[in-house]
């Protein structure tokens, strides 16, 4: 399918939380209007003029910019890719409350933003100051919570001081849109989308531990810890891939087959991939095809040469350059969230490639086929996407 018949799958559509079409992208930058949309209340209406950030708290002076001051400061742009903390909850064995994300709430996009770190040395962090508390203009309800909230989320200072810490106003050089925060959305690249406050209207410095809703009844996980679990409130992207092609219940040949998929490493770059053509009882390494960096998902290929008929069961795994290795099963004490379990997509190997449903019986077909599967192999995977009629990494 051409990139311009795709559009988002909508989970639910008010608000609307709706994913990218991830299995069918072909670029690893996500269009914007591809680009997954997770909200917990509805989009509020903002007038830019009468937009305003303000700066309290413990701070030598309080701030109150328009937006065309936050445009005159120095950018910065970073390319990271977004993930919602829930992302994959559909595929869990035992179901769990909150939206049922399939793979595709994930996206990577260039952000364009003002350091967050100029705004907060122009207002002055007190020492003593601990965490940074972002409040968004949405407002709403939950089942458990009846009163009308804010969506409010915190960071620490140290990192919000960090240089790649923005107030975002461009997504793929482009203004931000509604869905996606506008007019100014904050970016913690490398942790989960629920950091990235959108619809930014207030910064609040405070020496005190944050314990807002959706940062201590949602948001939060339990971990072992040597004293025992412990909760923990969901800040750093996991180590995590997915396989886009072949796809689930897809037919396959004996011969060559390309397995191709994405990974990411949160802060860390993507170091290796790895394959399993057998349910995890052995694994290979992939070949990483495209850019490696921190928070960037990267691309990846493996040449499979099944030699016998019958179903498979693919999975991947994905490797930080800090060593961090994505899981084999979920953790049943994150709940419904952190789900970067290894995922097995199961297809079935026909006895010959079949390009239309029917066998290659006649061995010169055969011979061509595998001869031009061979060379396709060798492609960047840039260079297939353009032939095979898709958008170019």
């Amino acid at each position: 399918m051409a990139t311009a018949e795709l559009e988002r799958r909508v989970i639910v559509a008010q608000p609307e939380n709706s994913e990218t079409p991830l299995r069918e992208l072909r670029s690893w930058v996500t269009p914007n209007r591809l680009f997954f949309v997770r909200n917990h209340f509805e989009t509020p209406e903002i007038d830019r003029a009468a937009w305003r950030l303000r700066v309290t708290g413990l701070v030598e002076r309080e701030l109150e910019l328009d937006w065309e001051t936050i445009a005159t400061l120095p950018t910065r742009s970073v390319f990271a890719t977004m993930e919602c903390a829930g992302n994959g909850r559909s595929f869990l064995e035992k179901p769990v409350h909150g939206v049922q994300w399939g793979a595709g709430a994930i996206g990577h996009a260039e952000w364009v933003g003002v350091p967050l770190r100029l705004v907060l040395e122009r207002a002055g962090v007190q020492a003593q100051a601990r965490e940074a508390i972002f409040v968004g203009a949405d407002r709403g309800t939950e089942p458990d919570h009846p009163e009308v909230m804010a969506f409010e989320r915190s960071l620490p200072v140290e990192k919000a001081l960090e240089d790649d810490t923005l107030l975002a106003i461009e997504m793929n050089g482009e203004p931000l849109t509604a869905a996606h925060g506008y007019p100014v959305r904050l970016i913690v690249p490398g942790w989960y989308g629920v950091a990235s406050v959108k619809w930014l209207e207030s910064i609040h410095l405070t020496d005190e531990m944050f314990h807002g809703y959706y940062q201590s009844v949602k948001y939060t996980v339990r971990r072992r810890t040597g004293s025992g679990v412990c909760s923990e409130v969901v800040g750093e992207m996991q180590p995590k891939s997915e396989i886009l092609r072949p796809h689930e219940g897809e037919r396959c040949g004996v011969g060559l087959n390309r397995v191709v998929g994405v990974a990411w490493a949160g802060p860390d770059p993507v170091e290796a991939v790895e394959i399993s053509t057998d349910g995890g009882r052995s694994w290979a390494r992939a070949e990483l095809t495209g850019i490696t960096a921190p928070y960037s998902w990267t691309l990846w290929q493996y040449s499979w040469r099944p030699a016998q008929p019958g179903p498979c069961q693919l999975m991947s795994r994905a490797i930080s350059a800090a060593g961090r290795m994505q899981p084999l099963r979920h953790d049943p004490l994150y709940g419904g969230y952190l789900i970067h379990h290894s995922r097995p997509i199961p297809v079935e190997v026909a006895p010959t490639w079949s390009a239309d449903g029917g066998d290659y019986t006649d061995s010169a077909a055969k011979a061509a086929f595998e001869e031009a599967a061979e060379e396709r192999s060798r492609m960047q995977l840039d260079v297939e996407m353009r032939v095979g009629g898709g958008l170019g990494i």
